[in-house]
């Protein structure tokens, strides 16, 4: 059994603006950095054996933050990618009368973004990187990923048995935590999008 914390990355200047996705070069603003600050000051206390996270810098800089307190390394992770947007990375405002946007708020299942992945490629991603990380840590250990919100999601969706068209009804606020209980025949979210205040 392997005890995940899901983080969401800290907040940065384009979020709630426009698609990050894969983007380089976006990272956390002040508030983002406060925000990955509070995690680490909840998680300090937990025994953590490893910290992982997406590559990109959003992700890293707040799993950065939060092994310090553990002096522990980032483990670098493909599989804690933001959903590939493809190109539809770094739009905004535009999307409120695009129609494979609104395909994409309607029925998410039905969407596979254009030199992206679709929601189900995401979901088996992050699913099948889960199950290689719980065949490493065994033992109850506790375990930090830090990823993006459409992937906690899905992972939060899978461990819940929420259908994909439906995932979105899940909410992951920046520098929020989740917790999952992970194992190879059963997985149970314990809390789900939690911010922690000073």
């Amino acid at each position: 059994m392997t005890i995940i914390y899901m983080v969401r990355h800290g907040k940065t200047d384009d979020t709630g603006k426009r698609i990050t996705g894969y983007r380089p070069g976006i990272h956390l603003n002040d508030e983002g950095i406060h925000h990955a600050s509070l995690a680490s000051g909840y998680l300090k206390a937990s025994p953590i054996r490893s910290v992982y996270a997406s590559p990109l810098e959003r992700t890293m800089e707040t799993a950065s933050i939060i092994a310090a307190n553990h002096n522990l390394p980032v483990h670098s992770v493909d599989f804690l990618k933001e959903l590939d947007f493809g190109v539809y990375q770094g739009k905004g405002e535009e999307l409120v009368i695009d129609p494979l946007w609104q395909s994409f708020q309607r029925d998410p299942a039905s969407v596979t973004f254009p030199k992206g992945e679709s929601v189900q490629q995401a979901q088996s991603r992050i699913v099948e990187g889960i199950v290689s990380l719980n065949q490493i840590h065994t033992d109850d250990d506790e375990i930090v990923c830090v990823s993006h919100c459409e992937v906690i999601r899905l992972a939060l969706a899978y461990a819940m048995d929420i259908p994909i068209k439906n995932y979105m009804e899940l909410t992951i606020d920046t520098g929020s935590i989740s917790k999952v209980v992970w194992n190879a025949k059963q997985q149970t979210a314990v809390f789900i999008n939690v911010k922690y205040e000073s």
